[in-house]
């Protein structure tokens, strides 16, 4: 492969504003086939705004977003949707009215093959033998680690090319951690690429082939996640000081 091709997503000198205030400040990044890529920084760094911005939801006012070679910056988000890039958003955001399986047909809105949905549905419940088990049950019944399952089970529903994953840990006991962590490596050894943010940045960079580190909307430090993880003003930042 080409190294264009192996480029899934490039983002450009990307800035998006709220109101007068620039959340993102001209940033780039290149997402590659088969990677974890991780954003790291503290709250208000413009973490989740970059993942909005690339999946349409907060589009950008400056900058280009390059989709496995389409510009798809101007591109509303239900487009993105359709072709394959798929946002898990942060505070997992799933219809708590709504049953386990109701929540994942949603997932697959764009699909109008059933047998395909039946298939995928049998997946996620192969994938998550817990939501198999509580398929019935509506999704504001379940703990916060299994509604973290089950947004990514909906976002795999769409059949993704790229999964933006925002903050899958947050608010879990370190065993569900552990766990949400190694659903992320296996994905990826499925050929999913990731760009994952993390609060839990330990977890993240031991993830993640390459990161960056965002500070008020910059692009501060960038490098493989061992690069980073040994990296003296990563360690006092964003791993305890250990």
């Amino acid at each position: 492969m080409s190294e264009m091709h192996d480029i899934v997503l490039k983002v450009e000198a990307i800035e998006t504003y709220y109101g007068k205030i620039a959340a993102l400040r001209g940033i780039s990044f290149d997402v590659r086939d088969k990677q974890i890529v991780t954003l790291l920084g503290s709250n208000g760094a413009g973490k989740s705004t970059t993942l909005k911005t690339i999946s349409g939801l907060t589009p950008a006012n400056m900058g280009k977003i390059t989709f496995l070679g389409e510009d798809i910056t101007k591109l509303p988000a239900h487009e993105i949707v359709q072709r394959g890039l798929i946002h898990v958003p942060e505070g997992r955001r799933i219809f708590k009215d709504l049953t386990v399986t109701e929540n994942l047909e949603l997932g697959a809105f764009t699909l109008k093959d059933d047998k395909e949905r039946q298939r995928r549905i049998k997946d996620v419940f192969e994938r998550f033998p817990r939501l198999g088990e509580r398929k019935k049950q509506l999704g504001g019944t379940l703990s916060g680690g299994e509604q973290q399952m089950l947004a990514v089970g909906r976002g795999l529903m769409a059949g993704p090319k790229l999964l933006l994953l925002d903050e899958p840990s947050m608010g879990l006991a370190p065993l569900i951690v552990a766990e949400i962590a190694n659903i992320i490596r296996q994905l990826n050894d499925e050929g999913i690429p990731i760009l994952l943010v993390e609060q839990n940045s330990k977890m993240a960079l031991g993830l993640a082939d390459y990161g960056y580190v965002l500070d008020t909307g910059n692009i501060v430090l960038e490098g493989s996640g061992d690069q980073l993880k040994s990296d003296e003003k990563v360690i006092k930042a964003y791993l305890g000081g250990e």
